[in-house]
């Protein structure tokens, strides 16, 4: 029951940040370390149960699901492959390998709230928007968490209004992850109470993250993400390395 009650506070926590901005699946993934689960089954678990704030978000918002379906198919459809092929390599290899690859996946996810979202200048920001989409669809499907802040800094190569932005990363970061849980869904790795509880902390907190979008300080949230987030990293790194 604790677990459970450990899990849904997480989740709700990691709804509102995600539905502001993304990278919050970064607090959650440690939480269930703590809980005890092995790396390779907090992370699918982690996956399963967070991808709901992204949807719910929307749903709390100006835009419709299918309208920004239909704007950034592209995108989604190019995230969505490489969500797939990720997932297929995360369950392709023994867990002991991604034992020791974990920590390096935590720490780079984490320092993605330093990468920089101002517009570049250029005939090329469509080509290296996809790219960098087309990556953290790949990432979405191997690892998962700092991907929403991965898919920001990419749209942020083009115009667009921050709203605009917020709403299409939580469609460009939803549908990819629905696509590898649904691979997840036969790993025979899912803590399914916490993925329950998770899934119904983080639709709570994404409701409150498409409402409060646009009046949280992002300095706020990227300082709890990287704080949360390096310390988890220190630790995987003396457990599995020192």
């Amino acid at each position: 029951m604790l677990s459970f009650v450990v899990a849904a506070v997480a989740g709700i926590v990691v709804g509102t940040i995600n539905g502001m901005a993304g990278g919050a699946s970064i607090i959650s993934y440690p939480v269930l370390l703590a809980l005890g689960l092995h790396p390779l089954d907090a992370t699918i678990t982690n996956a399963i149960g967070t991808t709901s704030a992204n949807f719910v978000a929307i749903r709390t918002s100006k835009y419709k699901i299918w309208d920004l379906i239909k704007t950034y198919k592209f995108l989604i459809t190019i995230s969505v492959i490489g969500s797939l092929i990720g997932a297929g390599l995360l369950l392709a290899f023994p867990p002991h390998v991604f034992e020791h690859i974990v920590p390096f996946l935590l720490l780079g996810a984490t320092l993605t709230m330093l990468l920089p979202t101002r517009p570049a200048v250029g005939k090329r920001n469509e080509t290296v928007e996809a790219v960098g989409i087309a990556a953290s669809g790949l990432y979405c499907g191997y690892f998962g968490p700092g991907q929403g802040v991965m898919v920001i800094a990419s749209l942020a190569r083009n115009p667009r209004k921050p709203d605009v932005m917020n709403a299409a990363k939580n469609i460009i970061v939803g549908i990819p992850s629905t696509a590898s849980n649904i691979v997840y869904l036969f790993s025979g790795r899912v803590h399914w109470m916490i993925a329950l509880a998770l899934f119904l902390g983080s639709s709570i907190g994404g409701g409150l993250g498409g409402r409060w979008s646009t009046k949280v300080s992002p300095n706020f949230y990227r300082g709890l993400v990287m704080t949360v987030g390096i310390g988890a990293s220190i630790y995987l790194f003396k457990r599995y390395f020192f």
